[in-house]
């Protein structure tokens, strides 16, 4: 695929979005590995600023996610609203396990788009199902109701949440196939210092049942203990499942301490060798409309799981936009066309221009408000900044 086909692609698909939304296309051509195919087709003209994002795609490497592959986008306006996903009409045709890496907009125009994660920050999830396996034998099915048991659902749930896990690349551990309650009450020791967080599947359940449904969810929560200084992952997770349509539960977020004094066993043992846990409530088991939403989302649920943890933890950097590799001490995106110069002043002899949205590398930021830069296909050369307000040059 030549510079100029892409670049007509990037017009077709992005036309109206400004740079960023260009390049993410560039992106999504190349992650897709230049299959035209899934793409509209091409118009027969492009603009220069979808020429430069797929030359600078393709000859410098910049991407719109830098640490994702860039898969699918859809359309800000047809399969959402407000900047919100449709996520029943976007999962009709976008593959559950690709996660959901933000969107772009100008105006009311825009895309959502989707790929899976790459190059996270080292992390390492251990999941665990609840109920389960006693250490006398016996069976623990947790709560009943709507026809199933807690403890069947718990260990499908973290089945997919390793699935969702490994198709991002992400490091993801299943606890031993046990009931961890009965392990732990009868002496029972599990080293999980090596894991950055621990979260622990269950599903709820009331006293007020409704197998039947009834068009009311009782949602979504989670526990934690009152020793954790926040819960923004815990609020990641639970947003990503309140946006496929559960609803939340209780305070949403809850200490566990507010219910158990004593605090839960598992818990607790976990806490004490200074990992984070949290108790993850699906959903009710005893309500017919939540079953049924698990029933029909539980790949996304996973996903969406996941989401939210890469997203509470910052594992993803998904806020710097472009990414240029080099040695320098940075990267900083032109804001305007700027002239190079081979030395720091504007008589020093024109080396080039670096256009809007170009990526370069920085390699020395001069008191005099020059930068000494590498762009790309060139040497290195000096290009006039802001020391005031990034007037020239916004640093990523």
């Amino acid at each position: 695929m030549t510079l100029e086909y892409m670049a007509r692609i990037i017009e077709t698909e992005a036309s109206v979005l400004d740079f960023q939304g260009k390049l993410a296309v560039a992106q999504c051509i190349i992650d897709n590995r230049y299959d035209a195919g899934a793409f509209a087709k091409p118009v027969d003209y492009y603009s220069q600023e979808s020429y430069d994002a797929a030359r600078l795609a393709v000859e410098s490497g910049a991407r719109r996610i830098p640490n994702g592959k860039l898969l699918q986008f859809r359309s800000y306006t047809k399969y959402g609203a407000d900047g919100k996903p449709d996520w029943d009409a976007i999962y009709k045709n976008v593959p559950w396990d690709l996660c959901y890496m933000g969107t772009d907009r100008r105006n009311e125009y825009g895309h959502y788009y989707f790929g899976r994660w790459r190059n996270l920050k080292p992390f390492k999830l251990l999941v665990m199902a609840g109920h389960g396996r006693n250490v006398d034998g016996t069976w623990d099915p947790g709560a009943i109701g709507c026809g199933y048991e807690e403890a069947n659902l718990t260990r499908e749930l973290v089945r997919l949440i390793k699935a969702a896990a490994d198709a991002n690349g992400f490091p993801c551990d299943i606890a031993p196939d046990r009931n961890h309650y009965s392990f732990f009450k009868h002496g029972g020791k599990y080293d999980v210092t090596g894991y950055n967080y621990v979260l622990e599947v269950h599903f709820n359940a009331s006293s007020n049942v409704a197998y039947y449904e009834d068009g009311k969810m009782k949602g979504s929560m989670v526990y934690i203990d009152q020793s954790e200084t926040g819960h923004s992952v815990e609020d990641a997770i639970l947003h990503g499942l309140y946006d496929i349509g559960s609803r939340q539960a209780w305070d949403g977020v809850v200490v566990t301490q507010r219910q158990w004094p004593n605090g839960l066993m598992v818990q607790n043992a976990i806490r004490a060798q200074g990992v984070s846990h949290a108790v993850l409530e699906t959903c009710f088991i005893s309500d017919g409309d939540d079953v049924a939403w698990y029933q029909s989302k539980k790949q996304l649920i996973a996903t969406k799981i996941i989401e939210g943890i890469i997203k509470g933890f910052g594992l993803s950097d998904a806020n710097n936009p472009y990414a240029y590799v080099g040695k320098g001490i940075g990267t900083a995106m032109a804001l305007t066309n700027m002239n190079v110069r081979e030395s720091p002043n504007t008589y020093g002899t024109y080396a080039g221009m670096v256009r809007f949205g170009e990526c370069v590398e920085v390699l020395e930021k001069l008191p005099s408000g020059w930068l000494k830069i590498v762009w790309p296909g060139s040497d290195a050369g000096y290009a006039f900044t802001s020391n005031v307000n990034d007037k020239y040059y916004k640093f990523v």
